[in-house]
């Protein structure tokens, strides 16, 4: 076999070592791009998380001023969210950074997906490791409504 065939061989196999790779950043740049000239820093938006986490499992209401979680309503029994839990639920900046985590650390599986006009991630899958049971997570985000004060 050519010593050619065997670079490529070798190339092919470390790139199967990871469930993400350097089209994933190109992803989320471009995703980020999107949502800092579409976006804005005061919103409301539907996010569901699913872990074995606080809140996992309930569609929220989330409502960010100025770049910081304020208020959250569960979308089915119309009640606040604690405020003490208020520091469990993402802003759209957070779930970027929790995909650039993923995929820096090269997690065992990886899924994103971003809206195609504001960018942000509409759906995030990660399993840190194969080999630990109840390390996955998940994020639905949808219907995001920017404040009349950053909508451009």
């Amino acid at each position: 076999m050519p010593k050619s065939w065997l670079l490529l061989l070798a190339v092919a196999l470390a790139a199967c070592d990871s469930a993400t790779g350097p089209n994933e950043l190109d992803q989320l740049a471009g995703a980020r791009a999107r949502w800092q000239a579409q976006g804005g820093d005061s919103y409301t938006y539907q996010l569901i998380r699913e872990c074995l986490c606080v809140l996992s499992g309930r569609e929220i209401s989330v409502t960010v001023e100025n770049g910081q979680v304020v208020a959250a309503t569960e979308s089915d029994s119309q009640l606040a969210v604690e405020s003490a839990l208020l520091s469990y639920l993402q802003t759209v900046p957070d779930l970027f950074d929790l995909i650039d985590d993923a995929i820096l650390r090269k997690v065992a599986a990886f899924m994103v997906s971003y809206d195609a006009i504001y960018g942000y991630p509409t759906r995030i899958e990660i399993d840190y490791s194969a080999a630990v049971a109840d390390d996955e997570i998940s994020f639905t985000a949808r219907n995001l409504s920017l404040s009349q004060t950053t909508a451009r």
